[in-house]
């Protein structure tokens, strides 16, 4: 059963609703789903980042019904994204559109894009928001894809802080520690320089540093404190 309510007050992971009509509760069980609404308008950035990235899908070498048709493009990820996501429909228009799913769908056309090597004509970190720019720098490393230009070519894992004299890169606890996917040429350029170096770096790519996970440290061979 779906009611709809108006959210009253929220204080940590606490929320006080009023529900728009009295509900005899007696029958239900004291688990409740909640589904928050955005009221944010989709930007205009979001939505041309949107439709850069499936034109180029469309016009990567893919293949399949789509290739080459825009518009097959925006119907398939936007039925795929509502399957995906329990939804009737998801809109891009500045009318109909939230930033929230603008978001979502954008990072599920980045996620396609990283694993079937499609050349953006867009650099996603200058378009994405807070977390969203996150998920794609964890993408980039996932997929082995430099995460300033995108190459699959010599991508290695890169601290985002300096390691200093002291400590040894092969003996290092490296869980948790913040990295970035980046090619040989951009990796140069970011590791022989001092820690306000590399700080100077990621702000210049609008670089944020992705804390290093069992699965980062087993695609690039690092070690982490239980053995790995």
């Amino acid at each position: 059963m779906e009611v709809a309510g108006k959210l009253l007050s929220k204080r940590g992971n606490v929320v006080t609703i009023e529900l728009s009509d009295e509900v005899d509760t007696q029958f239900y069980t004291d688990s409740v789903g909640l589904v928050l609404r955005d009221e944010r308008s989709i930007t205009a950035q979001q939505r041309k980042f949107a439709y850069a990235i499936m034109a180029d899908i469309a016009k990567s070498d893919i293949g399949g019904f789509w290739a080459g048709d825009n518009k097959a493009v925006e119907n398939y990820f936007k039925a795929q994204y509502c399957l995906d996501n329990d939804l009737d429909y998801i809109s891009l228009s500045t009318r109909l559109g939230n930033r929230t799913d603008a978001n979502e769908f954008i990072s599920m056309l980045l996620d396609f894009s990283l694993a079937h090597n499609v050349t953006l004509s867009r650099m996603p970190l200058n378009e994405l928001e807070g977390d969203f720019g996150r998920r794609f720098e964890y993408s980039c490393l996932i997929n082995k894809k430099c995460v300033v230009c995108g190459t699959s070519k010599g991508v290695q894992f890169a601290h985002c802080r300096a390691i200093g004299y002291t400590m040894s890169r092969k003996d290092m606890n490296n869980l948790g520690w913040p990295g970035m996917a980046l090619c040989h040429d951009h990796h140069i350029n970011q590791q022989h320089t001092t820690e306000w170096g590399i700080r100077k770096f990621m702000e210049n790519y609008h670089l944020q540093g992705v804390p290093v996970d069992e699965r980062i440290a087993k695609i690039y061979h690092l070690h982490i404190a239980n053995g790995g």
